[in-house]
């Protein structure tokens, strides 16, 4: 029964000859290929594309066509999407849990003081955010850190504590937009904020 139910197929295929059944099995993979060009970049996204790896364009939101892989490629980048990261403690579902060896740092007048801080970003330069830097968010964390260090070490704990919190902010995340873009991470902080700056539990009592 099934090779009676095959024999109509096998029949077109002798009047039409083995060679137009080639290309038109040739033409179909052609054109499978070439739609494999298209995607889509969603709103808040910009594409960038390579030809044989280097770079040829970023597109904007909509459907998109490139030449098939392997000559040209492409990738996504979300640039609307606010990200964070965290200096001094990890959120875990909800709660936070500290990290002492990023949150414990020496002011000016050399006391030890323990800081939290949070920090929003966003992608601005999706081309460097891609191929510039290694690791751009990793860089991130490292430099808003080296940042916190800084400020807090150029004043005393009390001043940190109260009225300078805001100033140390500020300085923050000016320096951690400087190294940003020193080290060409193609990054945006749009937030620094100081969560926590309080001594360490072991002195918290004297």
């Amino acid at each position: 029964d099934f090779l009676e139910q095959l024999e109509p197929a096998r029949r077109m295929l002798h009047r039409l000859g083995r060679r137009r059944v080639a290309v038109a099995v040739a033409a179909a993979v052609v054109l499978i290929w070439l739609g494999s060009g298209l995607y889509i970049v969603n709103p808040g996204e910009r594409g960038v594309v390579l030809l044989f790896g280097r770079l040829v364009g970023q597109t904007e939101p909509g459907l998109r066509y490139r030449l098939p892989a392997p000559i040209e490629s492409h990738t996504v980048v979300d640039v609307a999407r606010v990200r964070r990261a965290e200096i001094g403690f990890r959120a875990d579902r909800g709660a936070a849990r500290a990290a002492p060896g990023e949150s414990l740092m020496l002011t000016g007048d050399e006391n030890i003081v323990d800081v939290q801080l949070f920090v929003q970003y966003m992608v601005q330069d999706p081309v460097k955010f891609l191929f510039r830097a290694r690791e751009p968010e990793r860089a991130l964390q490292s430099s808003a850190e080296i940042a916190l260090r800084a400020a807090v070490g150029q004043n005393t704990i009390d001043y940190t504590m109260t009225d300078g919190r805001v100033e140390v902010q500020d300085r923050v995340k000016k320096q951690l937009q400087a190294l940003l873009d020193l080290y060409g991470t193609g990054l945006l902080a749009t937030e620094v904020r100081l969560l926590v700056v309080d001594p360490p539990k072991e002195v918290k009592e004297a």
